[in-house]
């Protein structure tokens, strides 16, 4: 059983931006990254040399002494990698990095196992607030929950213990909340660039809507056409919206899901017309 302390041994598994991002956190915070393991070889050699560590391509290289197997690769990938790794794993405590996959994904290879989530979108160019990040931990055990919660309080602040069912239903309002989010600020950027108007004009606009989100509950927030039953302008965004009728029927589902009523004095006052 491995305890928390700076001697604690670490492979990460994987290269990509999460693998990126924990591996130099991990590191910047004196633990002990011992070895990074990839299937492709460039990127495990790249974050390697970033990380003063040794590297491999080969899962058959995985570390002999390596305490903790921190697996940050692709959703569909865990249970190859983890069925790969798991003949030279020994007693080691293996931890995924996805939201949408149970920990028990691990459960056939590895006899400790758990999930060490950050919860916060990842890109190369930009540098975490790491204090900001929540860390949703789980395992097997009880002993390792300790072990996790102390790892991502060393990296992070934030630490909850999450199972299984409740990470998947975040990884889910996460998706609404930034990807699907991040679609719709697409889409306006891409209306304004059809009349050649800057993307900035919406920016202070977008700053305001995400501060109140944060300050109270979104619900009460929310303002708008289809929020004040305002169907007239509906029908005219979405007459516009012709042109893009994957936009149209997004735009009226979302505007109906606001305000379900949303057309019924519309409709009375066109049947008395």
């Amino acid at each position: 059983m491995i305890k928390m302390t700076k001697t604690t041994t670490i492979a990460i598994i994987g290269a990509g931006r999460i693998a990126n991002h924990l591996g130099k956190r991990l590191r910047a915070k004196g633990l002990r990254v011992v070895q990074v393991l990839n299937r492709t070889a460039q990127p495990a050699q790249t974050l390697a040399e970033e990380l003063g560590c040794s590297w491999s391509d080969d899962w058959a290289d995985l570390h002999p002494e390596a305490e903790w197997l921190l697996l940050a690769v692709r959703d569909d990938a865990i249970a190859g990698v983890a069925a790969a790794l798991a003949p030279y794993a020994g007693e080691a405590l293996a931890t995924h990095t996805s939201g949408a996959t149970p920990g028990a994904v691990l459960a056939p290879y590895f006899k400790r196992y758990g999930v060490f989530y950050p919860l916060q979108s990842f890109s190369l160019e930009r540098t975490p607030v790491w204090s900001k990040v929540p860390f949703c931990v789980d395992a097997q055990s009880e002993a390792d929950v300790v072990i996790l919660k102390k790892m991502a309080k060393v990296v992070g602040n934030l630490v909850y213990q999450v199972n299984d069912e409740q990470r998947a239903l975040l990884h889910v309002a996460a998706v609404f909340a930034n990807n699907i989010a991040t679609h719709c600020f697409v889409i306006a950027e891409k209306i304004l660039e059809g009349q050649e108007l800057p993307f900035e004009l919406l920016h202070p606009l977008m700053e305001e809507t995400l501060a109140k989100a944060l300050s109270e509950s979104p619900e009460t927030m929310q303002t708008g056409p289809a929020a004040r039953g305002d169907a007239e302008t509906v029908q005219r965004h979405l007459h516009w919206l012709q042109r893009h009728p994957a936009w149209q029927t997004l735009y009226e589902k979302l505007s109906l899901d606001i305000n379900p009523d949303l057309y019924s004095s519309y409709d009375s006052k066109s049947q008395d017309e």
